[in-house]
């Protein structure tokens, strides 16, 4: 029997590499044609060929809506993330949740390098973990995607993360319900919910506690609170939160714990701060793919010029939570939004394009000019990597004509 590689992107290309080493067979699917026209022919795999299947190992990007899901109900469907938790031998800590997943990934691997533990930060941070050499890791950090929990089946975690849960994806999952089970998931892959850390619903009507449907000690929250105070840290509250739990389960020292935190920034694109011109902070947050995301930095700014952008993705606007602080916002054309704040003026763009144009005109009537875009970048980007690189290249070049 053999193993089919459904997508051949980066993760594909991992699973392919992890089952040579293995000696397993295998076949490829992708609906790319032209990489389709990268793979020998006899490793392709076609509708005759599905009685050959044993396993699927799918990439996380493939809709489940997807022509060829209903062939193989009768098979087994994993993930990269199942096929590696088989194989490590060291400490598994998978985090989910709908904001600051990759943040806090990276957090805590390089707090637990520094402290000289063996830890890589893997998953939907950006590395398939069969792409590392793990036999000599201690701990994987690993980042869970609601699109990697809901084919996931086969993890074993040793302690779970669930950072917060807001609405988001809702063009990829069928209904809220649906992206709520597939975070859930997590919880499945747990000996036991005393493994389970949580972090915090800010800006939320719905408890975190009712979301995961266990109770959750909130006098020891109000209490780690009380002791640390997350409000001078640069990250968000539910990331500190957690960040502070999970070491203490780790059986090291908090007090050192909130000292990284408080010598630590945020990573690119993540609320990062790019530069100061006559007064005026600019703030790129491209990471901020979803409402909430955007409405948590919108709490941290004063006098403010937001900029939004992207593809909303179906999630509700009555998610929208905007801070007063926010005097203008700026709306690409072809972003799919029409919102009303009270005492804030809002100004369509004809395109994300003629931003620094608008810029240059403006910003000197604001403190902060803040990027945080509240939509995935694929509407005008490669990703929102590439959205962020576009924002602060704008801020160097506006630097540069005050020279």
């Amino acid at each position: 029997m053999k193993t089919l590689i459904f997508g051949y992107g980066i993760t594909g290309k991992a699973v392919e590499n992890f089952l040579k080493v293995k000696s397993k067979e295998y076949l490829i699917y992708d609906d790319n044609e032209n990489i389709i026209f990268d793979i020998k022919k006899e490793l392709l795999f076609n509708d005759s060929q599905i009685d050959l299947i044993d396993e699927i190992v799918i990439s996380p990007g493939i809709n489940p809506k997807h022509k060829l899901i209903k062939n193989f109900e009768t098979k087994k469907i994993i993930t990269d993330i199942d096929l590696f938790s088989r194989e490590f031998q060291g400490k598994f800590i998978g985090v989910t949740g709908t904001n600051g997943k990759t943040t806090f990934v990276n957090l805590l691997t390089d707090f637990l390098i520094s402290k000289g533990i063996n830890a890589v930060a893997c998953g939907n941070v950006g590395v398939s973990p069969l792409s590392i050499n793990f036999e000599d890791k201690d701990f994987a950090i690993v980042e869970l995607s609601s699109f990697q929990l809901y084919y996931a089946s086969d993890i074993k975690a040793d302690f779970g993360i669930f950072l917060n849960f807001h609405s988001d994806h809702l063009d990829w999952h069928k209904d809220e319900e649906e992206y709520k089970k597939s975070k859930l998931k997590l919880l499945t892959f747990l000996n036991s919910n005393k493994n389970l850390v949580t972090g915090f619903n800010t800006f939320s009507e719905k408890p975190l506690e009712n979301i995961l449907n266990i109770p959750i000690d909130k006098g020891k929250d109000e209490l780690l609170m009380k002791n640390y105070d997350f409000d001078d840290l640069s990250f968000p509250i539910d990331t500190c939160l957690a960040f502070i739990k999970i070491i203490e389960k780790l059986d090291i020292n908090l007090d050192e714990g909130y000292k990284y935190l408080k010598k630590e920034v945020y990573s690119e694109h993540r609320f990062e701060f790019v530069e100061s011109i006559k007064g005026t902070n600019f703030i790129n947050d491209s990471k901020s793919t979803n409402f909430h995301s955007m409405s948590v930095a919108t709490s941290r700014v004063k006098n403010a010029l937001l900029i939004m952008h992207g593809i909303t993705k179906n999630i509700p606007e009555d998610e929208i939570n905007i801070s007063g602080e926010i005097k203008k916002i700026l709306i690409p054309k072809n972003m799919n939004i029409d919102i009303d704040v009270p005492d804030c003026e809002i100004v369509k763009l004809d395109s994300i394009l003629s931003l620094e144009t608008y810029l240059e005109e403006e910003y000197q009537n604001f403190e902060t000019i803040l990027f945080s875009c509240g939509g995935s970048s694929f509407s005008d980007f490669k990703d929102y990597k590439d959205r962020g690189l576009f924002f602060k290249k704008i801020v160097n070049n506006l630097k540069d004509n005050t020279k």
